[in-house]
């Protein structure tokens, strides 16, 4: 199943690795249409179902909220996708093809790639999730590095793939977005470190100047 932030007739806007109520909350309020909550516990950006269920009645149901995870208990993420703690969820680690299209038969389903070359993409051609988000290749951590990847090579799979919703992440930031949109073409974008103050937390102005960006 699909997110519903791919499939508009804009480029959405997901905020990804939210770590605060005030961050939810200003993200929703400045633009966004999808917020991404990281399970993942070696995360610098991890949170816990207990701080989500706190916030949930203080953000739009209509946004929607993307758990992150890397090589989770699938128990963990069943029972928060039907306690409708999240709405989606990413797998951004080792899981395979088969066990992301097995949660994918129920639920909405983001699988993330590390892009490192052409060859990166292969895997894909066999799988059959509908909705792919490319991220840099890293080999230390899995996403929210600050890293960017050849945009050509994500232009060239949604060109090749146009049945496939792709989510373009990897350094994007208010500067170069715009021109990763052109160049890429992807039905929607996620950023974490390009919005970031020094602490980790989200930046207000920097999430103004993204989506000012995108929507200019």
């Amino acid at each position: 199943m699909k997110p519903d932030f791919v499939q508009g007739s804009e480029v959405g806007i997901k905020i990804c690795g939210i770590k605060s109520l005030a961050d939810a909350i200003t993200s929703v309020d400045l633009g966004a249409n999808s917020l991404g909550f990281n399970f993942w516990n070696k995360s610098k950006r991890f949170i816990t179902r207990n701080q989500i269920e706190e916030w949930i009645p203080s953000i739009d149901d209509k946004v929607e909220r993307v758990g992150v995870f890397v090589n989770a208990d699938p128990d963990e993420v069943i029972s928060l996708l039907e306690d409708n703690i999240i709405h989606v969820a990413q797998f951004h680690g080792d899981e395979t093809a088969s066990f992301c299209e097995s949660i994918s038969k129920r639920f909405k389903v983001i699988r993330a790639v590390g892009v490192k070359d052409a060859k990166s993409l292969d895997e894909l051609k066999s799988s059959n999730i509908e909705t792919i988000l490319l991220d840099a290749y890293c080999s230390e951590n899995y996403g929210g590095t600050g890293r960017s990847f050849e945009w050509n090579l994500g232009k060239s799979y949604v060109n090749s793939n146009p049945q496939i919703n792709v989510i373009l992440a990897g350094g994007l930031n208010p500067k170069n977005v715009l021109d990763a949109i052109e160049s890429v073409r992807p039905s929607a974008v996620d950023v974490a470190s390009g919005v970031e103050s020094d602490d980790g937390f989200k930046d207000p102005n920097l999430i103004s100047q993204f989506i000012s960006a995108i929507k200019s």
